[in-house]
């Protein structure tokens, strides 16, 4: 009996420490939820803030001067300016439609967004508009048939900027409604539009 007695404390020695086998088991469970959660967590903010600034990319300033045809229409757009200047030169009007003509040209060249290329094209448009209408009388037929066909060039390739403008704008409607739902906004800029359509 005295190897029973001896026997049963050394029985619940083990039990006590099988019994704190799983306490030490709940922390570490408990600990890695925690972490596993601030992962998480820190995921998707993470895709929060990649994913809509993969939706602002598409309206960036970069994006309307690299989409489709944009840079190779507003050269046209200014080569045919300059083709139409050329003619109007014929005509003997005032040097200021020329000026005009050719300062609202290089702010389109220099313009780096949708909305600078269309204020800069909105003032060329109406530069070049001023000059012909100057010029039109003061031209003989062959230099009027020129510059009617400048013109002609002249509006196609607006009429090209526009579409492009109309394409980019429904990409920066959309990227617009996400940047309105951001709540941290300083981190993104705000989409650029094109004005004017």
């Amino acid at each position: 009996m005295a190897a029973a007695a001896q026997q049963a404390p050394a029985d619940k020695a083990p039990r006590k420490k099988n019994q704190t086998a799983p306490e030490k088991a709940d922390i570490g469970t408990k600990v890695s939820r925690t972490v596993g959660i601030g992962i998480m967590a820190v995921l998707l903010c993470l895709a929060l803030v990649i994913g809509n600034g993969r939706a602002l990319s598409k309206a960036t300033p970069k994006a309307f001067l690299s989409q489709g045809e944009v840079a190779s229409i507003l050269e046209d757009r200014v080569k045919s300016a300059k083709n139409a200047e050329t003619v109007a030169r014929r005509a003997g009007i005032d040097e200021s439609y020329f000026t005009a003509v050719e300062e609202t040209a290089k702010q389109l060249q220099d313009a780096r967004s949708a909305r600078a290329v269309s204020r800069a094209d909105q003032e060329l448009s109406g530069a070049v508009g001023n000059m012909t209408g100057a010029a039109a009388d003061g031209l003989d037929a062959n230099d009027a048939a020129l510059l009617t066909g400048a013109m002609d060039t002249f509006n196609d390739a607006g009429n090209l900027l526009r579409f492009e403008a109309r394409t980019f704008n429904e990409k920066a409607e959309k990227a617009e409604k996400v940047y309105d739902g951001l709540l941290l906004k300083g981190l993104f800029a705000r989409p650029d539009v094109y004005e004017g359509i």
